[in-house]
């Protein structure tokens, strides 16, 4: 959307302090809001690399603009990735082209994420994953949820999966 855009770069032009040149990513989050890279893909990347500053950053935003990003969609992203990285370590082949056959994927782009989560997980922790995706998922649907809200759910999820 070019009036989007156009309208933005005005605004970055009002708050660029005089003499500055050069527009930083630190700027442009400050005063226009969240990179729009922070999307389901890249909160799944902190997830499996385990960056915690990032993954928790991207979770605050999502809580904070839930109507966009409804935890629905996130534990759905991230339990297909999850079930997908627990069939791969029972991959006959541990190669990245093992496990891409082993996992049906068109392409081999997408093994990296598998391989490296393989490194950073064991099946067991991947199982209790799992479990709570599941958990947290039903419970963003009312199941066993004493509140009438989401609030807080998906960094509570974030801080099983990653601790």
């Amino acid at each position: 959307d070019l009036a989007r855009i156009a309208g933005e770069v005005e605004k970055l032009a009002i708050a660029l302090p005089s003499g500055t040149k050069a527009v930083t990513p630190e700027l442009v989050e400050e005063h226009i809001g969240i990179s729009k890279e922070y999307n389901v893909f890249e909160f799944q990347r902190a997830l499996i690399s385990k960056d915690i500053l990032k993954a928790n950053k991207i979770a605050a935003y999502y809580e904070n603009n839930s109507k966009n990003y409804p935890i629905q969609m996130i534990t759905a992203t991230i339990f297909s990735y999850y079930s997908n990285l627990m069939l791969a370590f029972y991959s006959p082949n541990k190669t990245e082209q093992g496990v891409a056959e082993f996992l049906g994927l068109k392409s081999s782009w997408g093994v990296k994420d598998y391989m490296t989560g393989m490194k950073n997980y064991t099946a067991r922790q991947v199982l209790e994953i799992i479990g709570y995706i599941r958990e947290y998922d039903a419970k963003s649907k009312g199941v066993e949820n004493t509140g009438n809200t989401t609030d807080g759910l998906l960094r509570e999820l974030l801080f099983k999966i990653l601790h």
